[in-house]
């Protein structure tokens, strides 16, 4: 069972759930999904890093939506540019990638119209925190790491340069220090 890596940012005061987005390694490669804040909405997309960890150049590869099965497109640090073959994730981790996602989303999400939003809206009210059409769940919140204008969270071992690396290349707003 593949155990992927998370990184968590959230703004308190505005924006709240910044940044979302887990990621796995196989071979060389590097392959999550990531969502967060963009304006007033909240894109997600699946990716690949390819040949990440190798001496050759990375090409990183995005989801044009929150489908692993759908178009894809090249995203570089000048744009992005579709491409015109299928998807370049091998057919048994995009399965993989969708079972985590779900997993993933279960655990740490929580979205408006879904069974329980009221509660999980009502628990973050409580703390005067935003609440919006996606929000990290309350019980989550203390395993971010509190202070400053964003709240942040990684898992133990992250590599924090795939999250610097994506920022430069993904429609979020969210880019780290």
């Amino acid at each position: 069972m593949i155990e992927p890596h998370a990184h968590f940012a959230y703004a308190p005061r505005g924006a709240g759930l910044l940044c979302a987005l887990f990621w796995f390694e196989k071979e060389d490669h590097v392959y999550g999904w990531f969502t967060g804040a963009q304006a007033h909405e909240h894109p997600a997309c699946f990716f690949m890093l390819e040949h990440y960890y190798s001496t050759r150049q990375t090409v990183c590869y995005r989801s044009l939506e929150d489908d692993v099965y759908g178009d894809w497109l090249i995203a570089s640090t000048e744009g992005e540019a579709p491409i015109d073959r299928p998807v370049p994730v091998p057919m048994e981790l995009c399965h993989e990638l969708e079972r985590i996602q779900d997993a993933f989303a279960r655990e740490w999400l929580f979205f408006e119209g879904a069974p329980g939003y009221d509660g999980q809206a009502a628990a973050l009210q409580a703390r005067e925190l935003p609440v919006l059409a996606m929000n990290i769940r309350p019980c989550k919140l203390g395993r971010l790491v509190m202070g400053g204008p964003v709240w942040t969270y990684s898992s133990p071992g992250a590599d924090s340069h795939i999250v610097r690396f994506l920022s430069k290349r993904w429609p979020l707003d969210y880019a780290p220090d």
